[in-house]
């Protein structure tokens, strides 16, 4: 059972010069008004899941390079992360693309 709000603590190291911090954000992703015990549920807690880890490693670069070895990489680690704590088998299916997972998360219920 998933509580109304899931908190996502995402660290994100960035180097100042040749010291480095951690940057420590946090962000709340609503579960109201989803059963995210259904394929359909799970994937709007998905894409939420997702708009919150883009909002956390954005705004998205204008440079292409920069788009591909650091802003999508972060948004999918983060999204990933997210995911594996949550520990729902729908999530977790849709995350991997696999609609046979999907569909035997289904029939499993």
């Amino acid at each position: 059972m998933f509580k109304q709000l899931i908190i996502a603590s995402l660290a994100i190291a960035s180097i100042a010069g040749a010291a480095q911090a951690q940057d420590t954000r946090t962000v709340k992703v609503s579960t109201a008004g989803i059963d995210t015990r259904s394929e359909g549920g799970a994937l709007v807690m998905l894409h939420r899941i997702k708009f919150a880890a883009a909002a956390v490693c954005g705004p998205e670069p204008s440079h292409e390079m920069d788009r591909y070895t650091q802003y999508e990489p972060c948004v999918q680690g983060l999204t990933q992360r997210t995911v594996a704590q949550l520990n729902n088998p729908y999530l977790t299916a849709l995350l991997s693309k696999s609609p046979a997972q999907v569909r035997q998360v289904a029939s499993a219920r």
